[in-house]
């Protein structure tokens, strides 16, 4: 079955509120969301406008706001967007596990991979996990080769 476009808005929100309070954070204050997000991440600001729009499950923020969003967080990406895979990262410093759930940008692919990215941020949860199967198994082609 298809998940609406405004029930994956709302089960976004709700995990980022949750996670927002778990911070600490104040959810009735958008202005002060914004200010402190703008703060650690001043090359990618967003106005108190749009995080109302995050809390009331009107908007998703676009991939580079979730990623920074995720970061301030403390969790994954993946989780926070879609609430699929692991909830929070292995900390890398504490014997982490082959890096499952991190997000890894290498500087000149970095443009293709934002882009591809993008695209896969809007598919279904879904969809998803057949892009990634089929990533899976290219790489075991790939690996095989070498």
């Amino acid at each position: 079955m298809e998940t609406s476009n405004e029930e994956i808005r709302r089960q976004f929100s709700e995990r980022l509120q949750k996670e927002f309070i778990r911070a600490g954070l104040t959810v009735s204050s958008p202005t002060q969301l914004a200010k402190e997000f703008n703060e650690r991440y001043p090359s990618s600001k967003v106005a108190a406008q749009t995080v109302r729009k995050w809390l009331l499950a009107d908007a998703i923020p676009t991939q580079a706001k979730l990623l920074a969003l995720a970061d301030w967080l403390s969790v994954s990406p993946q989780w926070l967007r879609y609430g699929i895979g692991k909830r929070t990262l292995p900390n890398p410093g504490k014997g982490a596990d082959k890096g499952e759930d991190t997000v890894i940008v290498v500087g000149h692919r970095k443009s293709e991979l934002v882009q591809l990215v993008e695209v896969l941020m809007q598919l279904s949860p879904e969809n998803i996990r057949l892009v990634e199967g089929i990533a899976q198994c290219v790489l075991r082609n790939q690996q095989g080769k070498a």
